[in-house]
Order: C-alpha cells, then structure tokens, then sequence
C-alpha cells in the first residue's frame, strides 16, 4: 500500500514544531504527508508546501456556558476530522498530542473497520498529556522524547520507543560555538512561543542587576512580546551592555547556537533545543502548565547539573545571578556540562521514527 501519512497536532509551538519537523522530513522522502490542526497550530506551518486541514477544537475549560460551547466545538471538530479522514484514507496517522488532536484521533479510531490505518502518538513531555493518554490502548507504537517510561502503566512497554523530538534540518548542519568563551558572552532570553510577562519582568529585573554590579560583561538577547518591549525598553533604557530586544527572532536557532546561557520556560520543545545546542540555562516553569509538566521538564536538565530551576512564585533574583556568574566563570563546569548533553542527546529522530513506522509494514 502506498504510504500517505497523516500528522495531527495543534495548540502550542511545543506540540506543533516537532509535527512540522517530521513533515518536512518526510516531504524529503517525497512521502504524501497531510497535516490536521487547529487555528492556533497553523500559524507555525509558514511555507509548508502539502496539504493542511483546520479543524476546531476546545479545551473545555472556562464556566458552564464556554464547557457547553466547547464540546460543540469538539463534535465539530470530530465530523470535520472524519470527512478529512474519509476522503484521504491515510495509510499512517502520528498524533503530536494536545486537546486539538482528540477529535482527528477518535475519527481514526472510529474510520479503523473501514479502512485500515496504523495509529502512532508522540509524546513531548516529560509527562504524559490526557489526549496522548487516552489513546494509548489504540495505537501500533508510542514515541517518547524523553525516558518516561516508568510513569507509563507496564502494559504498554512493548509499544514504548525513546525517539527524542524530530528536528529540523538546521539545527542537523549548525556548528555550535565555544561555550566556554567569555568573548562576547552572550544570554538569551524567552518567554516561549506564548510569551511571558512574568519572564520578562523577571530578566529585565536580572539584567539590571548584573549591569550595575559590573562582574561580568554581557550581551543580552532578549526576546518578550510584542505589547510588553515598550515597557522593557523604558526599564533597560539606562543599561550600558549591549541589548537586542525583539517580539520575534527568526534565527532562533542561530542565537543559541551562539548562546552561553539562557534563561525561558520549560516547554518540551524549549528542553530539546537546549539540549541540542548545550546551553546551560534559568528555567522557570509555567506554574499553569497542565499536570505541572514544564517543572518535571525542567528537572531533567537540573538533575544532570545543567540548570537550575526558579519557582515564580519565588521569584530569587539571587540565585539567578550567583548562577550567571557561575557559567561565567569556571571553564572546567562548563566543560563537563558539555559532556553531559552528550550523554542525553537523542540525534537523528526523525530518521529513527520514520524507521520503526517502516519496520511495522
């Protein structure tokens, strides 16, 4: 049977980026390669060239009136999900997990006596999401970023895969600066693909402190959205180290690959890319973020000594600083941190994901 893949995702950059990813790596292969999503999810898939559906999807959360609103969202969604299902037969169907997948999913489950199509999820988290969960006893194999699998229930081990997140083609070619260099010590600063207000306040305030105590010299990469950089401006307006302030970068994955340090959320995506380009960072965790999932992302990297976590309702300017002035200064941690993001790198995941869906037929 002739492969014609279908990639459901939606949400945040966090569920949407690795789709995108795999897509186009499976664009590379010349592989018939449909994307379903909602509105929120589609504004990441800039210039992609095949086919993409928009469905709609709620969240149900909110009072009574936005709960009844959403599930008539959701039976939408499911219809639209079944006719795209319908008319597409895909051979392969890989959720990327968020509430917008649910509807496209239950639609597979629901098309699978019809015609036949292997179900794949890929799970970003270092928790397992609701969606991805609830699906588990209907999909051929589970794809994992990380090593979760003893949060998982042991009946599903046989379909549990480590495959790490798909990358993209430029972060597979980028050649990572000296991270042990005090020339043009560079941190980067990111409130994530939703932006952050507390983050921002949080490095303005940081970056204020480092700048009059004069221990270090710094560059400053400050990316915060767009209502929020006239405020940062009036803030940083007396800082003498160089400062780039933006509401979008589009070389993000150049900035990194630069970066000594970063401070941002801990977004599964976010963990990835540091973890790829090695560079030590201040996470802080979105305390909203469903089954507290950015702390425990986070803890991978701070278990292994390669940043250090900030509760925001803590808010340690402090420890913050101690750490900057940490990575600055002592070349031997930081060589051994580099090794440690050897050790935890999963390389070529697209590849690996793309080979055990083949290995099934």
């Amino acid at each position: 049977m002739k492969k014609n893949f279908l990639l459901i995702t939606g949400g945040t950059g966090g569920h949407v980026i690795p789709a995108k990813n795999f897509a186009n790596y499976l664009s590379t292969k010349n592989i018939k390669c449909t994307i379903i999503t909602d509105k929120r999810g589609y504004k990441y898939f800039n210039n992609y060239n095949q086919k993409i559906y928009i469905i709609s999807s709620s969240n149900l959360n909110g009072n009574i009136i936005f709960k009844i609103f959403g599930i008539f969202q959701i039976l939408l969604g499911l219809i639209q999900s079944y006719i795209i299902i319908f008319l597409l037969k895909p051979s392969h169907s890989i959720s990327f997990g968020s509430y917008a997948s649910f509807s496209p999913m239950l639609a597979c489950i629901l098309f699978k006596p019809f015609y036949k199509v292997k179900l794949y999820i890929h799970e970003q988290n270092s928790i397992m999401g609701r969606t991805n969960k609830f699906f588990l006893n209907f999909i051929n194999k589970l794809f994992l970023n990380f090593d979760i699998k003893s949060k998982i229930n042991s009946k599903f081990k046989g379909k549990i895969f480590i495959v790490g997140s798909p990358e993209n083609n430029f972060k597979e070619n980028t050649k990572i600066s000296n991270k042990n260099s005090k020339i043009n010590f560079t941190i980067f600063i990111s409130g994530g693909s939703q932006g952050s207000e507390f983050v921002s306040n949080f490095a303005t305030n940081l970056i204020k402190i480092v700048d009059n105590e004069k221990i270090i010299k710094a560059n400053f990469i400050f990316q915060c959205s767009k209502h929020l950089i006239k405020k940062q401006e009036e803030k940083l307006r007396n800082i003498k180290s160089p400062i780039i302030l933006q509401d979008f970068f589009i070389n993000v994955e150049e900035i990194l690959a630069n970066a000594n340090l970063a401070i941002c959320r801990a977004g599964a995506g976010t963990i990835v890319d540091l973890i790829n380009f090695k560079v030590p960072s201040i996470l802080i965790p979105l305390p909203s973020s469903k089954d507290n999932h950015q702390f425990f992302n986070a803890k991978i990297l701070a278990k292994h000594d390669l940043a250090i976590i900030i509760d925001q309702n803590n808010d340690d300017l402090n420890k913050a600083k101690r750490y900057i002035y940490e990575i600055y200064t002592h070349t031997k941690k930081l060589e051994s941190m580099n090794k440690k993001f050897d050790m935890i790198q999963v390389k070529n995941s697209n590849t690996l994901i793309y080979k055990l869906i083949l290995n099934e037929n």
